[in-house]
């Protein structure tokens, strides 16, 4: 998969995206920091969440029990939502100012006027949140515009992915990238289900998996990269103490720089698949491994014995793996005490 000039995939570094959502709090400076906080921290991208409230919810929409946290009681679901949204200008804006920084801009749509929206600021890829893991017209529209597809898996069985990657191959579309996702603000780690990468990996395996990270903490992120994850999304905010939905479930700037350290540490640290020596262990494998020494003085002629061969440090001599190699073998000169044998030594 490649988004704008980033090729995602084996052998590429993992995609990072900070997911600022709506904790700017419909406070268009307070989204200008947050792309100040990520660009800082060193994310790849910032994703907001682009949307049109009448086009989204009823009037009537209840708030889920994690949204009445940290709200306004009093307030609707629908004036929360409308408070939240920006405008077309404002995203272009926000959108220039990513790319002064050098981070890209990305948003999730949750309709098709901000698809629209979004096609007009020609953003790069199109994220889906887990409510909409099923809506085949508004997919059915985002795959018109041949875009790559992050797909969010939150709320969903593995039937019901293998139907929806069955829609998507009929539609004949294949630049998609499967997040494994669990629904929950925050997730509780025995909730959080890691593995399920791997189950995507074998079950999908011409598609990028990737991982929406709503757990606290910084390390599942990693952990997930460890399992081959290509893609970590996580939510981040300025303050978790802010008032909004979305804040407790988010890393605070300090712990986004950390998340994204991590993350690349990691990948460091998984390295290559392949066994070999590393250049710096050649020295230190000669201080290291042992060789075979003589435990007392060997007088000419004499044979090689339990009794007066062993091994020991520095592994500059013949290799300890050879030592019952070369009991029963005779010398054919005098070796003194805690002395390296040689192959020369031997008759």
């Amino acid at each position: 998969m490649q988004i704008k000039n980033r090729i995602i995939g084996k052998g590429h570094p993992v995609f990072i995206i900070g997911e600022a959502g709506v904790n700017h709090n419909g406070d268009f400076e307070l989204a200008r920091k947050m792309i100040d906080v990520a660009a800082k921290a060193g994310v790849d991208a910032i994703k907001f969440q682009t949307f049109k409230t009448e086009e989204l919810i009823l009037k009537n929409s209840p708030k889920a029990e994690y949204q009445k946290e940290k709200n306004n009681p009093d307030e609707s679901f629908f004036d929360l939502l409308k408070r939240l949204e920006f405008s077309y200008e404002e995203f272009k804006s926000l959108k220039l100012y990513c790319e002064k920084l050098g981070i890209m801009f990305l948003s999730t749509p949750f309709d098709v006027e901000s698809v629209n929206l979004l096609e007009k600021l020609n953003i790069d890829a199109y994220k889906i949140g887990s409510g909409d893991f099923d809506n085949i017209p508004l997919l059915k529209y985002i795959i018109s515009k041949n875009k790559p597809i992050l797909l969010s898996t939150g709320m969903s069985n593995m039937d019901e992915i293998k139907e929806i990657i069955s829609f998507f191959e009929t539609e004949r579309y294949t630049n998609l990238a499967l997040f494994q996702c669990t629904s929950l603000y925050p997730t509780p780690y025995d909730k959080v289900n890691l593995n399920v990468i791997k189950s995507f990996q074998k079950e999908f395996p011409n598609y990028i998996t990737g991982f929406s990270d709503h757990s606290q903490g910084i390390f599942t992120g990693a952990i997930a990269v460890g399992l081959g994850a290509k893609i970590i999304e996580k939510h981040f905010t300025l303050d978790k103490k802010l008032i909004g939905p979305d804040h407790k479930a988010s890393l605070n700037p300090t712990e986004l720089s950390e998340f994204v350290t991590t993350i690349r540490n990691t990948e460091l640290a998984l390295g290559s698949s392949k066994k070999v020596i590393i250049d710096a262990e050649i020295e230190i494998k000669k201080v290291a491994r042992k060789s075979i020494v003589s435990i007392s003085e060997i007088s000419s002629g004499e044979v090689l014995s339990e009794k007066n061969i062993g091994v020991k440090r520095p592994g500059t001599g013949i290799s300890a793996k050879f030592y019952y190699n070369l009991l029963g073998k005779r010398v054919k000169k005098k070796i003194l005490n805690n002395t390296l044998l040689r192959m020369d030594d031997l008759e």
